[in-house]
């Protein structure tokens, strides 16, 4: 009989294999074949409005098989009570109000191209939620303490944004998404944490992506270069994810430090 450290050992070498194969699949797999490398994300955000990104299909199917081979049965994907959702998600959805509505100031796109944008959102957090809050994280809980194994969660999954750079961001931009994501990725965690479920986090990852890809889309419409990074972008952009990060300190205040 394998002993329980064993045991989870395995696992986390099984998600952390699973990691390898989905950035393979998310990223890999197009910068090998695109021969043009995008100039800004005006040009990745124009591209999602046309269709739907193969790459996010695949990157789901890696998920499926691993789920299905490794037998993970803990990932949360069950639905989490009404009450308990609409409780844990009102403040991050009131921080969402600004977002759409500086969205409708500047202009919505056409309905196709929302239609393909919002289906992305959803295939973005659906993929991003399933790897590391599903897998990654009950991986990593499963022989860590909470916190420390949300906190490498979430610097995972920030790091990973600053392979941006490689596809349509400079260095500079891409780490500053990188901490945003960091920020936000102690949220989506926290709302796993408190309702047991993933689908909260796959909601709100979604309305956060689209709110930010709508008000970005009239910028995808002109072919230009993207801005050098700022202090003042920096300073924005840390503004706007900051209730988050202060929103998941309070939802974990009274966290568990025992192994999950």
């Amino acid at each position: 009989m394998n002993r329980p450290e064993a045991t989870t050992d395995i696992r986390l070498r099984q998600a952390l294999l699973t990691l390898v194969l989905w950035l393979f699949a998310t990223l890999g797999i197009g910068l090998l074949l695109r021969q043009d490398r995008l100039s800004s994300i005006s040009e990745l955000i124009a591209l999602m409005s046309q269709g739907v990104a193969w790459n996010l299909l695949l990157s789901l199917a890696v998920l499926a098989v691993a789920t299905r081979v490794f037998g993970w049965t803990d990932l949360g994907f069950r639905p989490p009570p009404l009450w308990l959702a609409l409780r844990l998600l009102w403040f991050p959805a009131l921080m969402q109000l600004p977002i759409f509505a500086l969205a409708f100031a500047i202009g919505l796109p056409p309905l196709s191209a929302i239609g393909f944008l919002a289906l992305n959102a959803i295939l973005v957090a659906l993929s991003e939620e399933w790897m590391f809050r599903g897998i990654l994280f009950r991986a990593m809980a499963a022989r860590r303490r909470v916190w420390p194994a949300l906190l490498l969660t979430s610097v995972i999954f920030g790091s990973i944004h600053v392979l941006n750079g490689f596809t349509y961001a400079s260095l500079s931009q891409s780490s500053v998404q990188a901490v945003a994501a960091t920020m936000t990725g102690l949220l989506l965690g926290a709302l796993l944490i408190r309702s047991g479920s993933i689908w909260p986090s796959i909601v709100l990852h979604t309305f956060w992506n689209l709110g930010l890809i709508l008000v970005s889309f009239e910028a995808a419409s002109h072919s230009q270069p993207a801005p050098p990074t700022t202090p003042q972008t920096v300073l924005v952009g840390m503004a706007i994810v900051m209730p988050n990060l202060f929103y998941a300190l309070f939802l974990l205040r009274k966290t568990r430090q025992t192994p999950a």
